[in-house]
């Protein structure tokens, strides 16, 4: 009998135990993973870790821990609490709240247009990235550089007994460091460092009569007497480093980048185009400008000085569309296919437009600029203040 209750007292004790654990882990399993609850509601610790992960670094440091976790979490919900109280007291229908949400809409949407049509419908091949490589060798060549020192002097002769000096067999350094009269490169044994053809040499400054005598030396060897803007000078050359051109797998990522930026700005060039045509937007105040100026001159100056591309070529096209017999007509083509050459990167529409001005001014004076920039459309040019300022530009370059 008395065997009996004790297995029932056990089994009873069992129960209770087994009972206990079953809660425990349910209680367990329910919380697993959650760092906040609210109400009703959980936000789990990998919510919590990828809030921490957008902190600057200097900022997760400060909730280095457990403890600093404890009070990152805190902060979360402070935050959980000041929205629940937000919509509890209606504030999403605040005058204030509603216009500022309306403009953080206005921007979300406006970026998610952007990347959609603008950006992620690009798509540039390996056959485009080969081309661009190919005939843009230049961008990725590297000239040929030369190390050197050398001993200077005013007089000729101190060079002729150097020379005779170091075939004698004294040390080249040691004559430079106690007698060159280049004081700047004495201390370093005439150290010239690095140079091409037609870069900056120290103390010498850039002088291809200095350079064509030493870049048919070999490396190790000393020069006779070499007469340049300075003065004479002995040069022993210490290194040569050929030039080059960097491998397309090097420069892949990079033209690529090039690539899509253009066409990032051809189709940028191409939507507004296209939602103007669409929506036909009225800009009062160009509007009023147009009205109240009159001459093509007016229209000129005020392209010449406008800072928006858009606007300005807009000025432009209004000049050649009022006034196509004028002098100002021609330049202003010009001008209108050089902002999408040079500032849009639209290589389409800066096409059509040079054409459009060989074809309708076939006499103008900027008709082999225009022909000149057809042939380099691929090259880039710096922004000019003027039309006078671009021409003299493609002049020099031309030269």
């Amino acid at each position: 009998m008395k065997r009996a209750l004790l297995s029932s007292i056990i089994l009873i004790s069992l129960a209770f135990v087994a009972f206990s654990c079953g809660e425990e882990e349910n209680k367990i399993e329910i919380n697993d993973g959650v760092a906040i609850r609210i109400g009703n509601k959980k936000i789990t610790d990998s919510e919590i870790d990828e809030k921490f992960e957008l902190l600057p670094d200097n900022q997760r440091n400060n909730f280095a821990g457990p403890t600093g976790r404890a009070r990152f979490v805190d902060l979360i919900i402070n935050d959980e609490l000041f929205y629940l109280e937000a919509k509890n007291r209606n504030l999403i229908n605040d005058p204030i709240v509603k216009a500022e949400l309306e403009a953080v809409t206005r921007r979300i949407l406006i970026g998610a247009f952007y990347q959609k049509e603008v950006v992620d419908n690009i798509e540039v091949s390996d056959t485009e990235v080969e081309s661009y490589y190919d005939t843009n060798s230049d961008e990725f060549s590297t000239l040929s550089l030369y190390k050197a020192q050398h001993i200077f002097s005013e007089d000729s002769m101190k060079c002729v007994q150097w020379k005779k000096r170091i075939d004698e067999g004294e040390k080249f350094s040691a004559i430079a460091k106690a007698e060159s009269e280049d004081h700047s490169t004495a201390s370093s044994y005439g150290d010239l460092g690095y140079f091409n053809p037609d870069g900056f040499i120290k103390f010498i400054g850039k002088s291809r009569t200095f350079t064509d005598d030493i870049f048919g030396l070999a490396v190790g060897e000393v020069s006779g007497v070499i007469k340049h803007e300075k003065g004479y000078s002995l040069v022993r050359l210490n290194d040569h480093k050929p030039a080059s051109i960097k491998p397309l797998s090097e420069v892949r990522k990079s033209i690529l980048e090039k690539l899509r930026g253009n066409y990032s700005k051809e189709n940028l060039n191409r939507q507004i185009e296209t939602l103007r045509k669409k929506y036909s937007p009225i800009n009062y105040a160009r509007e009023y400008v147009l009205e109240t100026t009159r001459t093509p001159e007016q229209l000129w100056e005020i392209a010449q000085a406008e800072d928006a591309s858009y606007t300005r070529i807009l000025y432009y096209r209004e000049l050649v569309n009022r006034y196509p017999e004028h002098k100002f007509a021609p330049q202003a083509l010009f001008m209108i296919g050089f902002v999408y050459a040079e500032e849009l990167q639209d290589l389409a529409q800066a096409r059509r437009t040079f054409d459009e001005l060989l074809k309708d001014y076939p006499d103008s004076e900027v008709v082999e600029s225009s022909k000149w920039m057809i042939e380099n459309l691929h090259q880039d040019h710096p922004r000019f203040e003027s039309f006078e300022g671009v021409q003299e530009h493609l002049e020099n370059i031309k030269e």
